[in-house]
């Protein structure tokens, strides 16, 4: 395979298994040597922070109108700065993390979030800046794996 340039590789796509193969250059700045990792070494032992780059859906509570909360981007940041607002959250992809924050800049409108599909709980309520809720999709159910600065949970 050493004839090969990368470009001209198959794509893999999203068939990715944990024994799969990445190539590495170790000690880039000093003496470089070629070395091998399996892909479930990659993602079991990330040795920096871990940041999610993708822009953040945002949405502007108008008071009437109810919204989906999409499955597409890690966050979603919803300003009730003008007024309460109501939103749906369809269900996920296996093991997705999903995080809503509340970024009003005043007054304490309510924000619902209602999951299709949930374990343990109707639906999530924050209710002033900063409030969050970070949930995980699990076994085909909305998880509710962190509760951030307030957030109200309703049974």
């Amino acid at each position: 395979m050493a004839d090969k340039k990368v470009t001209a590789l198959t794509d893999l796509g999203n068939n990715i298994a944990a024994a799969d193969l990445f190539h590495v250059v170790d000690d880039p700045t000093g003496t470089p040597i070629n070395k091998k990792i399996a892909a479930e070494d990659v993602f079991n032992n990330i040795p920096s922070w871990l940041g999610l780059k993708q822009a953040s859906q945002a949405i502007t509570a108008d008071g009437s109108t109810a919204t989906a909360v999409n499955v597409t981007t890690a966050v979603t940041e919803i300003n009730a700065t003008s007024a309460t607002h109501s939103a749906a959250l369809a269900d996920g992809a296996e093991g997705q993390l999903k995080t809503i924050i509340n970024v009003s800049t005043s007054g304490t409108n309510a924000i619902t979030i209602t999951p299709t599909n949930r374990r343990g709980y109707s639906s999530i309520t924050l209710n002033k800046q900063g409030e969050t809720i970070t949930l995980l999709f699990k076994n085909s159910k909305w998880n509710i794996f962190a509760e951030g600065n307030g957030a109200t949970v309703n049974a």
